[in-house]
């Protein structure tokens, strides 16, 4: 599936606006994209369902078109209304969908309804904590009763968009670079196109880095491979792109194409056949007022903060980002751990019915980020309870999905568990490509005793790396700073505590040739349920929410300077 584009041959509405939301008989004006948590305060606790509503205009001539609505998320259930008809359904947060309108859409005025629910749930998405028997990690008792540290937000976070197309169009393209041999310059893109079977017959043109081919459309499925004998590579130092642009009589699309390679062994991560060593942050896409509201302001920021301070990567932890993040990692050099919508998966969650709920969500955010070469692996879920034995065969089956869709990234698994003691043992770790795991030694465990947490880390990380014999990503490690709380000696919660350990943990990991990077948590403190051991917030990050420095940020800069 293509994200809409405006070009000269598509025409898209953006339907980014103030809409009117339905909260039992009072109708209210509601900002689009945004969560309705942030918006009213009334509403800062609710799950829905909330209708919401807003017209749109068609000129004649576009109705005649195929038209499409893209949902680019929405949080979680919904229900779609076109006229007052249902033309769909959606099930799944942060992911997008679209829906065919094509004879449904009126010249003139439309009326657009979206019915949202933004249920917790055992054992489905999102995640709700299990009243008692399972992993729960540490937020039993937590209001909302998320079964994950992080405000679970509802509504139509991100834009809608009414796209009119010829029926004649292009449906998806797929771009592969993994055949380049970078040591020699040359570049290899395979191209494969799928168009409507109204385009069987004509003339398709591709042109990829000032080279064009012409192609008779025999088959909805139209491959073909471009040579650049001195191509320039995607890098960090260098991020490169080049246009691809795919042309039918009566549609096209244009899409950046990055030439890059990715491969690892039994130590090392590589980038065009170079090791390369991942620093950066798990962080959240989340905002003051907006909730997970897509804000452009706030991503241009975030990526100013990665180069001032050094990092070269993040994980969109713990869902797929707004796309625009993803053309900005493109653009501006950073490498991206792409992460599925799973996050709190306990016991309850192995079961047929949301093992195949799981299979698709991660087949939709490899479908949606699949051409983006800043995407360097892709991971399936975060902390789930996977030292039970049922996760063994659910996440053999994640990490076959994503397989299957693509054999040119590896991926990965975000664990918590597979620590020294014998009860925490990940049955599931040792299928994926890297082994990616989040450890607090200093904070959750041997509070107050950094030292005594490092000599802790170093024993598990070599019982890690005896025992897979792969890289190993330290995905999440960090602690709690309150901004402007100072103690000497540090304390935990002193900006001197946090920046003391992670900058003690960074210098350890640097000594371990088997790691392959060190992702510190958080980028920047965000909201979380109400806990006892959450003050409104996480203080974890590096940044404040507003984005103001810590003292640790200063200390990363300097340590990653050097790396």
């Amino acid at each position: 599936m293509l994200r809409s584009q405006q070009n000269a041959k598509r025409t898209v509405i953006n339907l980014s606006s103030l809409w009117f939301l339905e909260v039992g008989k009072e109708k209210r004006p509601i900002a689009v994209p945004g969560s309705w948590n942030e918006q009213y305060q009334d509403l800062c606790y609710e799950e829905g369902p909330f209708t919401y509503k807003t017209t749109f205009y068609v000129p004649k001539e576009l109705s005649q078109k195929h038209v499409r609505l893209y949902f680019a998320a929405v949080n979680t259930d919904c229900e779609v209304y076109l006229n007052e008809e249902k033309v769909g359904e959606n099930h799944i947060g942060y992911l997008p969908f679209e829906i065919d309108v094509t004879g449904k859409v009126r010249a003139g005025k439309n009326e657009l309804k979206v019915i949202v629910k933004n249920e917790l749930k055992v054992g489905g998405f999102p995640s709700k904590v299990p009243d008692s028997g399972t992993h729960t990690v540490g937020f039993f008792g937590s209001f909302p009763p998320a079964n994950f540290d992080f405000f679970p937000y509802g509504g139509i976070i991100r834009p809608v968009l009414v796209e009119f197309t010829d029926h004649s169009r292009i449906l998806d393209i797929w771009v592969d670079t993994s055949k380049s041999e970078p040591e020699k310059r040359l570049g290899k893109v395979q191209v494969k196109v799928e168009v409507s079977e109204e385009a069987v017959g004509e003339e398709m043109k591709i042109e990829l880095g000032g080279k064009e081919k012409r192609i008779k459309v025999t088959d909805r499925i139209v491959e073909e491979e471009f040579t650049f004998e001195d191509a320039r590579f995607w890098s960090l130092e260098d991020p490169y792109l080049y246009t691809l642009k795919i042309e039918l009589e009566k549609d096209e699309y244009t899409l950046d194409v990055g030439i890059r390679t990715i491969n690892w062994d039994e130590r090392k991560l590589y980038l065009n056949g170079k090791p390369i060593f991942l620093k950066g942050f798990g962080k959240h896409e989340e905002f003051p007022v907006l909730g997970q509201g897509t804000f452009y302001p706030m991503m241009v920021k975030d990526f100013n903060l990665l180069k001032w301070i050094n990092a070269n990567s993040f994980r969109t932890s713990h869902y797929p980002y707004s796309e625009e993040w993803l053309d900005l990692a493109d653009r501006l050099g950073i490498l991206v751990i792409d992460e599925a919508p799973h996050v709190g998966i306990t016991k309850y969650h192995y079961n047929p019915q949301t093992q195949k709920i799981a299979e698709e969500n991660v087949k939709k955010m490899i479908d949606r980020d699949k051409n983006h070469p800043s995407v360097i692996m892709w991971s399936v879920a975060n902390e789930p309870e996977s030292n039970h034995p049922d996760a063994e065969g659910f996440f053999k089956a994640l990490y076959e999905t994503a397989k299957k869709m693509d054999r040119t990234r590896p991926v990965v698994m975000v664990s918590m568990m597979d620590m020294p003691d014998e009860r925490t043992r990940d049955v599931a770790l040792n299928y994926f490509d890297i082994v990616c795991v989040n450890r607090y030694y200093g904070w959750y465990i041997y509070q107050g005793r950094i030292d005594e947490g490092l000599k802790a880390l170093e024993e598990d990380l070599e019982e890690l790396y005896r025992r897979h014999r792969k890289p190993i990503f330290v995905t999440e490690f960090g602690a709690d700073a309150i901004a402007g709380l100072h103690y000497d000696p540090p304390q935990m919660f002193s900006e001197e505590y946090q920046a003391e350990l992670v900058e003690k943990t960074i210098k350890l990991l640097m000594k371990k040739d088997y790691i392959v990077g060190m992702h510190v948590w958080a980028f920047a403190d965000f909201k979380t349920p109400q806990n006892v051991r959450r003050p409104i917030l996480n203080y974890k990050g590096v940044f404040t929410r507003d984005r103001q420095p810590k003292l640790v940020a200063h200390v990363l800069k300097k340590l990653w300077g050097e790396i």
